[in-house]
């Protein structure tokens, strides 16, 4: 037991390092594709505004509480960095620190940057969503801009953020959170004169509610996205035009063998269910090693 226990926390520190290494160098491979999936979702909503469609200035649907998130992570690493290297100036090489630093603060931008393009994805979607049933302005046109934001969110998902999101936001995220969990907050060496528990306290409420925004943004997102079907056949019913009827229909029938799901490089499935999973997980491996010390 206690092998296997130094094996995942050896993998667990390996993986936080890789993880942000790899978040700082696809970034800069998947750039010209990524201002590519930025370009058609300008050239979309250009569309949408010309179409003049209710709805394009209301931010209720806008994750705010996603925004705000990312704004107090940004400043929690800023200030956790900042005590950081503060405390271990003494300790350590600058440039062993300045390297820490980079390869965090790379995470986060990259982390947000990440969540906010599938914000703004997700807001587009529901914006199409809401005009189909209004009957304003041909159903091809919004298909045709809903088949480019899908295509967009597949290419983000599959390549552009796709490792980065499951090496970086998740599998790095979660390795810190049993570390800290583990060697900082229930097996300390040196509990009631610990410096940097503050810090492991940061530093975990910070990951885990990281864990906790990306896996919320792919549920609602795969909803919104699945959405289309029930909008389709709201309209459907209220349709007279033969021609557009026969339309809704293939695109329903389309949409039926299509079903889409939130997955990071095709094998990685980002929703709330798949979130509780995880979680039991994490909690089952760290019960048994509260257990396994306890009657040690």
């Amino acid at each position: 037991m206690t092998e296997l226990t130094s094996l995942i926390l050896i993998c667990c520190y390996e993986l936080c390092f890789i993880g942000k290494s790899i978040c700082k160098i696809w970034r800069i491979f998947f750039d010209n594709p990524l201002s590519t999936v930025l370009t058609t979702l300008e050239t979309v909503h250009e569309k949408l505004i010309r179409l003049n469609v209710d709805g394009l200035k209301k931010i209720k649907n806008i994750n705010w509480i996603s925004i705000i998130i990312i704004i107090v992570n940004n400043m929690v690493t800023i200030i956790s960095s900042t005590i950081w290297i503060i405390m271990q100036k003494h300790l350590m090489e600058i440039k062993d620190m300045v390297t820490i630093v980079v390869l965090n603060t790379c995470q986060c931008f990259c982390f947000c940057e990440y969540i906010l393009l599938i914000s703004y994805m997700k807001w587009m979607i529901y914006i199409i969503n809401e005009q189909i049933p209004e009957r304003k302005s041909c159903l091809s046109t919004f298909r045709d801009m809903y088949l480019e934001v899908i295509e967009c969110l597949h290419q983000v998902n599959r390549s552009i953020y796709g490792v980065p999101a499951i090496v970086g936001f998740i599998g790095a995220n979660v390795a810190e959170i049993i570390l800290t969990i583990y060697g900082q907050l229930l097996f300390p060496r040196d509990y009631i004169n610990d410096p940097y528990l503050l810090i492991s306290f940061m530093a975990l409420l910070m990951r885990t509610v990281n864990i906790i925004v990306l896996y919320t943004i792919g549920d609602a997102t795969e909803k919104e996205v699945n959405r289309m079907s029930l909008v389709l056949h709201r309209r459907s019913l209220i349709e007279k035009n033969p021609r557009i009827k026969r339309q809704i229909k293939f695109f329903l029938l389309r949409r039926l063998h299509e079903h889409f799901h939130f997955e990071l490089y095709g094998m990685c499935h980002v929703n709330i269910s798949q979130l509780f999973s995880l979680s039991n997980k994490a909690v089952g491996y760290l019960v048994i090693q509260v257990l396994f010390k306890l009657n040690k």
